[in-house]
């Protein structure tokens, strides 16, 4: 299963490992499947397997984020508060994907705080990675040759 390869899980255990392959299950997915909506209620994490998942944000515009590499996570928001999705996920092609359900991986990181610490910390490399890439998109369409600020 792709969970091994992903990087959110790198430095887990092999024992952790098998206990997060317990509770994960694979689905596929048709094109145009919709996982989940922007605002709901966050009920799972996901990694795509194969295929091509967008993220969608819509508010007047729009804003689409494309996952096209094996091991990438969303869903992220099952995991952090508030527990809603930030942006809506949909499949823009027939697609695999590694869903895990909020609640039991909550129990195992109860169970396992330093593994639970250390996705954390590999969460915060996915969320640095994509606001680079949304600063990037950002800077390259407005055609602004000036500095981003990082805050």
């Amino acid at each position: 299963m792709i969970i091994n390869e992903t990087d959110l899980f790198k430095g887990i255990s092999f024992e952790i490992m098998e206990e997060i392959a317990d509770i994960s299950s694979e689905e596929s997915h048709a094109k145009d499947t919709v996982l989940f909506e922007r605002g709901e209620k966050a009920n799972c994490l996901y990694i795509l397997e194969q295929g091509v998942v967008h993220l969608v944000i819509k508010n007047g515009g729009s804003l689409v984020y494309t996952l096209t590499e094996p091991g990438e996570v969303f869903g992220w928001s099952s995991i952090v508060e508030p527990g809603l999705y930030t942006a809506s996920g949909v499949c823009a092609e027939d697609s695999k994907v590694v869903k895990i359900g909020k609640d039991k991986l909550d129990r195992l990181f109860d169970l396992h705080p330093d593994a639970g610490l250390k996705v954390l910390r590999r969460l915060g490399g996915v969320f640095s990675k994509r606001l680079s890439n949304a600063y990037q998109d950002i800077l390259s369409s407005g055609g602004h040759d000036t500095a981003p600020s990082y805050g």
